[in-house]
């Protein structure tokens, strides 16, 4: 059987993605945690939340965010999201002109900044309520403070590369401890085994699939936020971010202009948004109510779309996003362009 190059899926090792004389953590002052689940548990212990205290959250995120606010039994109540993954600023000035609120959790999107006018307005809610804003930029590769404007500001890095771990911004720095457990064990089990399969031919796509499945369920069994890995911050201290940064704009763009003009697809940031931005991958909107019968044809291609996130609302059931990260070229958006158009067949 020929051998097909499976696109998305968990990250692999590939060489091109470090540069030895990077130095990305120099003189950078964060706390440094094994990902973004220990990050936002670091948030909320710092935060010390009363028993009335209400944190505003966006009705558009992954559920797994909510496990460390159940946890610790921490009220909260949903804002609303645009269709264009803008904050719906009425919504959000109802909400915290009427509640005890203590903080508001912000999401930047795939990579992108939120506009100018809500970047402004939450500055001015944040001085007249006297709120904390917790910006949750996981979508974003970044080593340092960009143009973020959170009092807690965290990433993580496994979204971007096959590295665990995460840096978080804040006034007060903490030191966490390590941990080496079944996950960590079993996603780097992972990694090896689909290199292999990708490099060589060695073993097969259930292999690395299973593994990868066990270790999902060893992280969110995970209940305290741990230090990040030694070796993890020497190898994201050494990664090539001009790198990753050229490859994953370069596919962007070139998948912009073929895939605008596909009937049933939707896109969500034009072109002229990138910018300076590190996209997490190119989202995308199916019309006509055909998303997961679309995914299913790509996938039948080897073609993994993931679904940020699949929950029930407006955004949850038509969005759909495109790897476009550097582990691919031109060659293989013409081949998630081709499986599009033969999926609309």
């Amino acid at each position: 059987m020929k051998f097909i190059k499976p696109i998305g899926g968990e990250f692999w090792f590939t060489p091109e993605i470090f540069n030895k004389n990077s130095k990305n953590f120099k003189n950078i002052k964060a706390t440094f945690l094994s990902g973004g689940q220990s990050a936002l548990r670091a948030v909320l212990n710092d935060l010390e939340i009363g028993k009335g205290d209400i944190i505003l959250m966006p009705n558009h995120l992954c559920p797994t965010i909510l496990y460390s606010l159940h946890e610790k039994n921490i009220k909260y109540i949903f804002y609303k999201i645009n269709k264009d993954l803008s904050i719906d600023l009425k919504s959000l000035e109802e909400k915290i002109s009427n509640k005890n609120i203590k903080a508001i959790y912000i999401i930047n999107y795939f990579g992108f900044y939120h506009n100018r006018k809500t970047i402004e307005f939450l500055k001015k809610m944040r001085e007249k309520y006297n709120f904390k804003i917790i910006e949750d930029a996981v979508q974003m590769l970044w080593f340092k403070n960009n143009n973020f404007i959170g009092d807690y500001v965290f990433n993580s890095y496994r979204k971007f590369v096959p590295i665990d771990g995460s840096i978080l911004l804040s006034k007060n720095n903490r030191i966490y401890k390590e941990t080496k457990d079944k996950y960590y064990e079993l996603i780097n089990k992972g990694r090896s085994e689909k290199k292999l399969y990708i490099d060589y031919e060695i073993g097969n796509e259930e292999n690395y699939l299973n593994t990868f499945k066990e270790a999902e369920k060893f992280y969110y069994k995970r209940k305290e936020a741990y230090g990040m890995n030694i070796i993890s911050k020497k190898l994201l201290s050494s990664l090539d971010i001009e790198y990753i940064k050229k490859k994953r704009q370069e596919n962007y763009k070139y998948l912009y202009e073929k895939i605008k003009k596909i009937e049933f697809i939707e896109t969500i940031f034009d072109i002229n948004k990138i910018n300076d931005n590190i996209p997490l991958g190119f989202p995308v909107y199916i019309k006509n109510n055909n998303r997961d019968k679309i995914r299913k044809l790509l996938m039948n291609n080897k073609i993994y779309c993931p679904i940020h996130w699949n929950i029930n609302n407006e955004i949850g059931k038509n969005i759909l996003t495109i790897p476009i990260d550097q582990r691919y070229d031109f060659k293989d958006m013409d081949r998630v362009i081709f499986s599009f158009l033969k999926s609309s067949n």
